[in-house]
């Protein structure tokens, strides 16, 4: 809505809006109680909590990676439990890689986003505008939340790592994501019909 009507308002509307509903979720939900008390504090609820002890996990394998990391298929992320390949794929690479290599990770993320809002600006049509910035927006959303969620900056929400993560469907509509993209860009990048 920012994108298409350029009022602040609605920033400022979808964030209060949002604030609302995520209080009134956590204050009901049990679930989303679990997952903001091991954001909070992930050591203290070990072994009771489920989320808190992957939380933990997650934080001790970047912590083993260092700034290098441990080597390709040399983590052990076995320590990390069920979730290493899925929800926690990104505590992994940063086992594995270190600080390094989820720098490089990040930047890939980063570069996929600004090539997106790039095809958005250079598009010449009102709807390729608003839908290539609405899928670099949510890609760069569903990267923040996950990235976040695993590194202790959010609480988790057992979103998938774009092209990272085992799931068939977020693979598929991520590579749609990408496909959709691509035509935006292509279109955009055709001389003007005379």
């Amino acid at each position: 809505l920012y994108v298409a009507t350029e009022r602040t308002s609605w920033i400022v509307f979808g964030l209060l809006m949002s604030a609302v509903g995520a209080v009134g979720v956590a204050s009901f939900e049990p679930h989303v109680q679990d997952r903001v008390t091991a954001w909070l504090d992930p050591f203290a609820g070990w072994g009771e909590i489920a989320a808190s002890e992957q939380m933990a996990k997650s934080l001790m394998a970047f912590g083993s990676g260092g700034t290098l990391g441990t080597g390709l298929g040399q983590g052990n992320s076995d320590l990390i439990g069920f979730a290493a390949n899925s929800d926690f794929i990104l505590a992994t690479v940063g086992e594995e890689l270190g600080l390094a290599g989820m720098m490089a990770v990040l930047l890939v993320y980063g570069l996929i986003v600004e090539r997106g809002v790039r095809t958005a600006l250079a598009a010449r049509d009102p709807f390729g505008k608003l839908l290539a910035i609405g899928l670099s927006g949510s890609f760069a959303i569903q990267v923040f939340v996950v990235a976040g969620g695993v590194m202790g900056l959010i609480p988790l929400t057992g979103m998938t790592m774009p092209f990272l993560a085992q799931g068939g469907s977020s693979v598929i509509a991520n590579w749609a994501l990408v496909g959709i993209l691509l035509r935006i860009s292509d279109t955009a990048r055709r001389p003007a019909p005379a």
